[in-house]
């Protein structure tokens, strides 16, 4: 994500004529940009951090509808002014998933960058030092079903990411009657356990096709520094039906 200002403007502006700055139609980033440039009317962004996605949105030249998802206190104070001003742009002071509940997060040590409702593994930790819990904060928990009824939101073609340290599971069981509306749902999979009970790659592409989403990019987003092992990737799903169509 962008931070300098500079290159956001600069951005921003090779996106009004249809350029793009050291990437690629064929990447997962220029596939994004092409949906939310043509066909979304609504992203949801679950696990917003300090608003570091909405922004490098923002940056390309997305205007519509952005809802972020962020249960942390501190995190979401820094969302919320970074969203400030932005009549489009909602913000929410709760974690994603299946339910809604109150539950305890692990608000880690790297300034929250890898705080998960689930256990971090070992490998985690030896691969991100100071990635290591520093605590646990009361949140709540709200599904993104229910999110869009009290926002009133019924997006038309929406675009899911769930970036949620190895819950994005329960993330996507809470969205059951939002997915048939996602024009595509982007992903952090991870090909090793670094999170207590989540689902790994394969599994969670077999969840999205049981879904009626195939995988249609991925990325890598996370490596072991010292073993260059990757551990995560970053991956874009779009619904089985429109890509069948588009090749017919």
């Amino acid at each position: 994500m962008p931070e300098n200002p500079m290159i956001e403007r600069v951005q921003s502006l090779l996106h009004r004529f249809g350029l793009h700055l050291g990437r690629h139609r064929y990447t997962l980033e220029g596939a994004r940009d092409a949906m939310l440039h043509s066909e979304v009317d609504l992203v949801i962004d679950v696990g917003a951090h300090v608003g570091e996605y909405g922004s490098s949105l923002r940056a390309a030249g997305y205007r519509g509808k952005i809802l972020s998802f962020e249960p942390i206190a501190e995190h979401f104070e820094q969302l919320q002014a970074r969203a400030g001003g932005d009549n489009a742009w909602r913000c929410l002071n709760r974690a994603g998933g299946a339910r809604t509940e109150t539950a305890t997060i692990n608000v880690s040590a790297n300034e929250g960058h890898s705080s998960s409702l689930l256990e971090m593994t070992p490998t985690h930790e030896q691969a991100a030092p100071g990635s290591h819990r520093a605590r646990t904060q009361s949140i709540e928990v709200i599904s993104v079903d229910e999110a869009l009824a009290e926002q009133s939101a019924q997006p038309h073609d929406a675009y899911l990411k769930a970036d949620t340290q190895g819950y994005e599971h329960e993330v996507l069981a809470g969205a059951s009657e939002a997915l048939p509306r996602c024009r595509a749902v982007e992903l952090e999979l991870s090909l090793t356990p670094i999170y207590e009970g989540q689902l790994l790659l394969g599994e969670m592409i077999e969840l999205m096709r049981s879904k009626g989403f195939r995988p249609t990019h991925l990325e890598p987003e996370f490596v072991d520094p010292q073993s260059g092992e990757l551990l995560c990737v970053n991956g874009l799903f779009q619904p089985a039906a429109r890509i069948g169509a588009a090749n017919a």
